[in-house]
């Protein structure tokens, strides 16, 4: 009842915000050649999308836009799936009816979070969302923009990223699709045991992912998408996964993508096999499978409760997190980048500008090196003195000279650039393809009305903007996302933002579709980036974006990361 209540309570959020329900005439135009999504098959609850193993019923209770949520695309990972690999869906094709019609007027379950409580999240969890112009056709071929959300591979979920704003803005040129994917321990679990077993393995939730790119690749069209069109993009851990899509397999000629968005990327440094051994002793303990003769056999079997009780009681080092595998990912991801073994696609990349602010601490709590080292190797512990030493020349005391003017901005910036405000600018200049930086100014007014450890523009800043008013999905700790009402300078940046950013989706440029009196987004070949920043004048909601030019000491700064890559494993 608990978590029909509160998905019962989002899904009126979500589609009854006046904010949500833009209005917009589609580029879209039928006529006798076009083929209806559904077949024969029809439904009083909404449009169908008939795809010949399965069909879905629509929520088009929005203006010109329909939502198809929770749906599978792979075989639920439960029982003798659990710790599998994504297992393709039986799409062969079927007689279907209109009684075999699936609702999909909502969102599907939680995945299992980390903390995790019983009774909120579930393991058959692994579905997608669609939102898509509701005029559109089987012939229709628009270009689809596929988000992956962050939550460090442990936590969040599909549901605080509505995407009806990306479709109507759009004017219809555009569907957009939200991934869910296995978290945590459920996702991420590594060890020797594991890669034995021949149905067993690491990455479950970046192959999640794969699996349903893949699965767009091949179902998309039916809802009027184009295959060849797909782009995918993630903030955070979300971006992290793109970038580890990217260096699939060191570098796929042809991935399931033509272009990828990648913002603030974060993955925590890849464990040794001794760690993620460690890490997996704990859970073997935890469900009682340490002394069983077939450890994956006795895991499978597990209750629920065990499960959770694993995910909530072990070491604070263990978050099972992407691991390198010697196949999806061969490599520490910097070396892959360094030596071109990477998908060249069209990139969008940037971070925000406090983006280190929350993983450092609060203000009164640096005051000196020690203090600043110690901030840093909360992320990477092992790093050695040397590079320490190394990293406090990089980033010298505050001067007239420096971008920071306190020791906890000296902190912040070492943090913010190690990997989520540098990779998006090292990404973004070696791809050889169209590529677009930026840097995002404008502060998220629920952080900061935290009072926590949020300064400025803090990590996942963004995502207020995008995702009207809201940054991040329910999880165990919170129940439904709370969208927050623009005043008329957000509303105004956020109109920009997703225009451009949905301009890339369709057309790899963000000028194309720019909204109206946008600043011109230069190439990051041309050694400048976006500033995307609210009004600084009262009297207008005017943005005050623009252009800006880097400065030579952050390429430096960047550089120097990449060459502690060993000690940094990143």
């Amino acid at each position: 009842m608990l978590i029909g209540s509160f998905i019962q309570l989002l899904t009126t959020t979500l589609f009854s915000s006046s904010a949500l329900a833009s209005r917009f005439s589609s580029s879209v135009e039928r006529d006798a050649n076009e083929t209806s999504l559904s077949g024969t098959l029809t439904s009083r609850l909404g449009p169908v999308v008939n795809l010949g193993y399965a069909a879905y019923v629509g929520n088009s209770s929005l203006p010109d836009v329909t939502f198809y949520g929770g749906i599978p695309y792979i075989k639920p990972p439960v029982g003798k799936l659990r710790f599998a690999p994504p297992q393709r869906l039986n799409e062969r094709p079927v007689f279907l009816t209109n009684d075999d019609i699936v609702d999909a007027r909502n969102w599907g379950p939680l995945c299992i979070q980390q903390p995790a409580v019983m009774g909120i999240g579930s393991e058959d969890c692994v579905t997608l969302n669609i939102w898509t112009p509701s005029n559109v056709t089987s012939k229709s071929k628009l270009p689809v923009y596929v988000y992956i959300h962050g939550g460090g591979h442990y936590y969040n979920s599909a549901q605080g990223f509505p995407a009806n704003d990306w479709v109507a803005r759009s004017n219809g040129g555009l569907i957009a699709v939200a991934l869910q994917y296995r978290l945590g321990l459920l996702g991420y679990l590594s060890s020797a045991a594991l890669r034995a077993d021949p149905t067993a393995g690491p990455n479950n939730g970046l192959f999640d992912q794969r699996a349903g790119l893949e699965w767009l690749q091949r179902n998309i069209a039916k809802f009027g998408g184009d295959p060849s069109k797909i782009t995918i993009g993630g903030e955070s851990s979300g971006g992290g996964s793109v970038v580890l899509h990217v260096t699939a397999y060191g570098g796929e000629k042809t991935p399931p993508f033509r272009a990828a968005v990648i913002e603030s990327p974060g993955n925590d440094p890849f464990y040794t096999e001794e760690h993620a051994e460690e890490c997996f002793r704990n859970v073997t303990k935890q469900v009682g499978c340490d002394d069983s003769s077939d450890i994956v056999a006795c895991l499978r079997k597990a209750s629920i409760g065990a499960i959770v009780s694993a995910v909530n009681n072990k070491p604070s080092t263990c978050k099972y997190e992407p691991v390198i595998d010697g196949g999806y990912i061969p490599d520490i991801t910097t070396k892959l980048f360094a030596a071109g073994n990477f998908s060249k696609v069209p990139i969008l990349a940037g971070h925000t500008a406090q983006d280190g602010s929350i993983f450092v601490g609060k203000p009164e709590s640096i005051s000196t090196d020690q203090d600043i080292v110690n901030a840093v190797l909360k992320r990477y512990p092992g790093l050695s003195k040397a590079t320490t030493d190394a990293m406090l020349v990089t980033y010298p005391p505050a001067s007239a000279t420096t971008p920071w003017t306190t020791q906890w901005e000296r902190a912040m910036y070492a943090y913010m650039e190690s990997e989520l405000g540098c990779w998006d600018y090292y990404i973004g200049n070696i791809s050889g393809k169209p590529a677009f930086n930026y840097r995002w100014d404008a502060p998220d007014p629920n952080l900061i009305a935290s009072r926590g450890t949020y300064v400025g523009a803090a990590h996942t800043s963004e995502l207020f903007y995008l995702y009207d008013g809201t940054n991040s999905g329910p999880s165990a700790s919170v129940a439904q996302p709370v969208f927050t009402v623009f005043d008329s300078a957000q509303d105004a940046l956020a109109r920009q933002a997703v225009a451009w950013w949905s301009s890339f989706a369709q057309t790899l440029d963000p000028n194309t579709f720019a909204a109206p009196g946008s600043p011109k987004w230069d190439p990051a070949s041309q050694g400048g980036f976006i500033v995307a920043a609210l009004s600084n004048d009262t009297a207008s909601s005017v943005p005050s974006s623009r252009m800006e030019q880097r400065s030579d000491d952050y390429p430096n700064r960047c550089a120097w990361w990449r060459s502690v890559a060993d000690d940094v494993r990143l």
